[in-house]
């Protein structure tokens, strides 16, 4: 315990000093625990010897290795994942005003779908599905009735015309293609 108690005195403020105090630590336990290890017959050395063979052996080290691998690799897919939803997110938020006022839609859900490239790492969109309702200020307006007595053209729907201009303007909003944005109306 004075040998202890010298080390500690003469060794200067570091982090090596933390390091030395637990060797020694260690080394006090172990001898005030020799008598009852006696008694069991444990042999300290072979103890001692068996955990610096078991930290050297290279199974080990590979084993460890693969397990810090697997979590990495799972931590990695959980942030691209992470990342890809805000993607979504920023995607949503940058044209809901403009679609709102412009179009009078309200976008209630938009989901992608990428594909991924194992080659590059690299992730594009191969499909965007945008679900869009009327929003509550469009409801509100009534709109012009026009009466035709005689023939009249079959009524036509407004949807297709709107939904045409509405996947060219996301498409530029986003800078993707129109194609991959497939629009679906959700009735109130």
């Amino acid at each position: 315990m004075i040998l202890a108690m010298l080390v500690d005195l003469i060794l200067p403020n570091s982090n090596l000093k933390q390091y030395v105090k637990l060797v020694v630590g260690l080394l006090l336990i172990l001898i005030i625990l020799q008598p009852i290890l006696s008694i069991f017959k444990v042999d300290v050395h072979q103890m001692v010897d068996q955990l610096i063979r078991t930290n050297t052996d290279p199974t080990v080290e590979a084993n460890i290795e693969n397990q810090m691998n697997k979590q990495k690799s799972e931590i990695e897919q959980i942030q691209a994942a992470y990342i890809l939803d805000e993607m979504v997110v920023q995607m949503e938020n940058l044209v809901e005003e403009e679609l709102q006022e412009t179009y009078g839609y309200q976008i209630v859900n938009v989901e992608a779908n990428w594909i991924n490239s194992a080659a590059t790492d690299s992730k594009e969109l191969e499909r965007v599905d945008v679900q869009l309702i009327p929003s509550d200020d469009q409801e509100n307006k009534v709109e012009k009735v026009y009466i035709q007595i005689g023939e009249t053209d079959p009524p036509t729907s407004k949807i297709p015309k709107d939904e045409a201009d509405i996947k060219l303007f996301l498409g530029e909003r986003w800078d993707i293609e129109e194609d991959i944005i497939h629009i679906a109306w959700k009735e109130e």
